[in-house]
């Protein structure tokens, strides 16, 4: 049999940085039996896009994929106001890839019915109107190169004066493959256990694999120019990468792309991007907390500036729009620079070997990236939100606060309040 290549390989323009439809509605009353109608025989051409024969095979740069006999495509239609389903069964694959089908319409269904073609039949939403919703589809991504990623919709006509269905729109695929190789910034392969792609905010799939590698498979929707998340855990250790992808993605299409990843103790370049720690280039911030938290303006991790800056007064305006004022030396995409909380500087703290008061260790992170220390015993501006949405600020002592655990503490004011702010991104 004769296979027909599909995938073509694509060049995925991704400029590293720093750095779903629900189904529709379940009708309530019973679905309607399996048609024993009208019988019709059909041809579809052979595939000329997406993944492969319910089990893909991949190639050098492509992934190869045909019909196979015995597959099932689900032919979608509506009689009298009730949708149905009729399971169109391959019979045959000719030398060029062509498929012939055969599936039965009940009897009484109207010459010229319009039908939605849904390629697996598995992939089929419960109301019997179209496909599953990505997010219901490939819920379950394990990094493996999975039969449901070749999910095809077409169109056609069902003409049952004379049996026969005009097929307009061949199904074609909805998804693009992605072969992932993540690395870490010194280019080292890193052994994941769960990865995630995002946008700025929400979540478009996570892929949990049932083993630790390095390169992998993940199914995609569609990506419009745009910038994207990439979140993995590895050997124990969060990593985050950012990347913008500067033209459209292409759904049957197949894409290889390395993902280099920062973690705790990495920086962020003037530019925006991720860089290690011993990089010759001016930095701005150091990766200090990779990680989600909703609940306190984080959705990928936080980093710290690498200086302090200074006010004359203690005023808490003041020291928010010091931290708002280094948004020019941070990209549009990149993230804010922000005040941060008394929560935000627990984590950080935590995430760099201390304990939710002890800035030991953020300290020689900081040293370590050619950064300047917090300073002993000097005040700093923070803030946090109290019960409801009242939010109260205070100025910090580290040695009060951090280190003898006492959060609210009320030092004498003295002449110069410092702020060491925060990207939050």
């Amino acid at each position: 049999m004769k296979i027909t290549k599909f995938f073509l390989m694509a060049a995925l323009a991704l400029t590293f940085a720093a750095c779903s439809n629900d189904d529709n509605d379940f009708q309530n009353s019973p679905q309607p039996a399996k048609a024993e109608g009208i019988t019709i025989t059909a041809t579809l051409a052979p595939k000329t896009g997406g993944a492969g024969t319910r089990a893909l095979t991949p190639g050098d740069n492509k992934i190869v994929a045909s019909w196979a006999v015995g597959e099932k495509i689900a032919i979608l239609y509506e009689k009298g106001g009730t949708n149905y389903e009729a399971d169109a069964e391959i019979k045959s694959v000719d030398q060029s890839g062509a498929a012939t089908i055969e599936f039965s319409v009940e009897s009484g269904t109207v010459d010229g019915t319009a039908c939605k073609l849904i390629y697996p039949s598995t992939a089929v939403n419960d109301a019997k109107t179209a496909e599953k919703s990505y997010t219901s589809m490939l819920a379950s991504q394990n990094g493996e190169l999975n039969a449901d990623f070749d999910v095809r919709v077409g169109a056609g006509t069902i003409h049952t004066t004379k049996p026969s269905l005009d097929v307009t729109t061949q199904p074609a695929p909805q998804y693009s493959i992605f072969k992932f190789a993540v690395k870490d910034l010194s280019d080292t392969n890193l052994s994941v256990s769960s990865f995630e792609v995002s946008n700025s905010l929400a979540s478009i799939t996570t892929v949990s694999l049932a083993s630790a590698k390095s390169e992998f498979y993940v199914a995609l929707p569609t990506l419009t120019a745009y910038t994207y998340w990439f979140s993995a855990t590895a050997d124990g250790k969060n990593y985050v990468a950012k990347a913008v992808v500067s033209k459209d993605t292409e759904a049957g299409k197949y894409y290889q792309s390395t993902v280099q990843m920062a973690t705790v103790g990495d920086v962020i370049l003037s530019d925006g991007k991720f860089a290690k720690a011993s990089s010759t280039e001016t930095k701005v911030a150091m990766v200090a907390y990779v990680g989600k938290d909703t609940d306190h303006g984080y959705f990928h991790g936080l980093a710290i500036a690498m200086t302090d800056d200074e006010i004359n007064e203690a005023d808490l305006s003041a020291a928010k729009n010091t931290c708002k004022s280094k948004n020019q030396s941070v990209p549009v995409s990149s993230s804010e620079w922000v005040l941060p909380s008394v929560d935000q500087w627990k984590t950080m703290f935590q995430a760099n070997g201390g304990n939710p008061y002890s800035y030991t260790g953020l300290n020689t992170a900081l040293e370590t990236a050619g950064g300047d220390p917090l300073k002993k015993e000097k005040i700093y501006y923070t803030f946090t939100k109290l019960l409801g949405e009242t939010v109260s600020s205070q100025m910090v002592l580290y040695d009060s606060i951090f280190k003898n655990g006492v959060e609210f503490d009320s030092p004498d004011h003295a002449n110069i309040y410092y702020v060491r702010a925060c990207l939050a991104f």
